[in-house]
């Protein structure tokens, strides 16, 4: 690892632990879920109730109508194992920085989608959560380790994504699946 990387995680964390010392942390209390200008909110500890009891607020109910509850309880609950050393050091790569520019577009602090604050936030709520649930990470603790008070989620960028993971994985079926070898076969 060369000099001036190490300067800047050196530099990175001592602005954290700078951050959480002197100033009030903030975690997130609200998620704002926004469509072009229409926009629906909902508290974390709506969410946390649903996640862990299955009591929905009257959003919940109008937006999971149709959907599979226990699954989507289950995937905010899920539990993913991160080393924080790991996680730091994938969040200060070049991959973590085009993962995190891409993040970015789809979750930010209420009215500030700056790119730069965004990436920050990111970075801070991922390593919060995993140093508070002792190098596990979940939905709902990344959301409450969020240090904003309400969250913005664009869905039609995370629409976009979905869109692309999709396509993606239709690609790489396609082609797993190896055409020109059949075809190869079938003109012997």
């Amino acid at each position: 690892m060369n000099i001036n990387k190490a300067k800047g995680y050196l530099i990175s964390m001592m602005l954290i632990v700078t951050n959480l010392i002197f100033y009030p942390a903030y975690s997130a209390e609200k998620i704002t879920f926004y469509i072009s200008i229409l926009s629906r909110s909902i508290t974390v500890e709506e969410l946390e109730n649903f996640s862990k009891r299955g009591v929905k607020s009257q959003f919940l109910k109008r937006v999971l109508k149709n959907q599979n509850e226990r699954e989507i309880r289950e995937i905010l609950r899920k539990e993913y194992k991160a080393p924080i050393k790991l996680t730091s050091r994938l969040l200060y790569s070049k991959i973590g920085g085009v993962i995190l520019k891409r993040v970015s577009k789809i979750i930010y602090p209420y009215r500030i989608p700056e790119e730069s604050i965004s990436i920050v936030a990111l970075k801070a709520a991922t390593i919060e959560a995993i140093a508070k649930g002792d190098e596990t990470i979940n939905i709902i603790s990344f959301i409450k380790a969020y240090p904003s008070k309400v969250i913005a989620i664009d869905v039609s960028e995370l629409l976009k994504v979905i869109n692309k993971v999709e396509s993606t994985n239709e690609l790489v079926r396609f082609f797993s699946n190896a055409p020109l070898d059949k075809l190869k076969k079938d003109s012997n």
